[in-house]
């Protein structure tokens, strides 16, 4: 799980953290793979949004987020404007952005990165949702992105560890028991009120989960007589995954 910080925390940057990304883009070399989900990198462009948008997200969470460098980025005399290791912060982006062109790509970290799955194990419908679940998300990347996966059997789960070390860009919806139905709804509404922004999808199955649990998601059909139901489910991932970080929404 990726480390989580709080307002009132001071984080220490972790070397295992800013390893486990470096991981990542060599495994993804070594399978000719491209970083589909861009975690660990960023553009000069995409970096003054995100700065942007932080800024006035975390006035709203509970956990900050926040963007660090895990290279030494200098101007154009060699001088330093952001050391490897550094919170990048919107006057830093305005250098950067009269060195480098908006298109240059950098090596990131953020706390919020990473998939968490919802999705309960405790039955043959829900082990047999789940494993096609797991499987075709651990398979995004050629599997290079199985250190920032994580599964959990509900939201009650979630909302705890929400609290603690996990910090997920997105959740992913599964298999929830129908007797667990309002136990679950009532953690859902937690889960929102600590981080509004986790962006959220619900998978749903037309023989194992033909109903939604929370149709106001962006939902996504699995039909066994559909051949490409998994392709557009993965499309979707990807793409909710890295659509900008959007304050007007919530």
């Amino acid at each position: 799980m990726r480390p989580g910080l709080n307002n009132d925390e001071v984080f220490i940057y972790s070397i295992d953290s800013l390893n486990s990304i470096e991981e990542l883009s060599e495994k993804g070399s070594q399978k000719t793979t491209s970083n589909v989900l861009k975690i660990g990198t960023t553009s000069i462009s995409e970096l003054e949004d995100k700065v942007k948008a932080f800024r006035t997200i975390n006035l709203n969470v509970k956990k900050r987020r926040f963007i660090v460098s895990r290279e030494d980025l200098n101007n154009s005399n060699g001088n330093p404007i952001v050391k490897r290791g550094e919170d990048i912060d919107i006057s830093k982006v305005k250098l950067l952005r009269r060195t480098m062109k908006a298109e240059t790509q950098i090596k990131t970290f953020q706390p919020d990165e990473g998939i968490v799955l919802i999705t309960d194990m405790s039955s043959p419908a829900g082990i047999q949702l789940s494993m096609n679940m797991v499987t075709q998300i651990m398979n995004i990347g050629g599997g290079a992105y199985e250190a920032f996966i994580d599964r959990v059997d509900s939201f009650k789960e979630l909302s705890t560890l929400l609290t603690k070390a996990l910090f997920p860009k997105m959740v992913i919806v599964g298999f929830i028991p129908e007797e667990k139905r309002q136990e679950e709804l009532i953690y859902y509404h937690m889960v929102k009120k600590i981080d509004a922004y986790i962006r959220m999808i619900e998978i749903n199955h037309t023989t194992i989960k033909p109903k939604a649990f929370i149709p106001k998601l962006r939902q996504i059909l699995i039909s066994p007589e559909d051949s490409d139901s998994w392709k557009r489910f993965i499309l979707e991932i990807i793409s909710e995954y890295t659509k900008p970080y959007s304050i007007e929404d919530r």
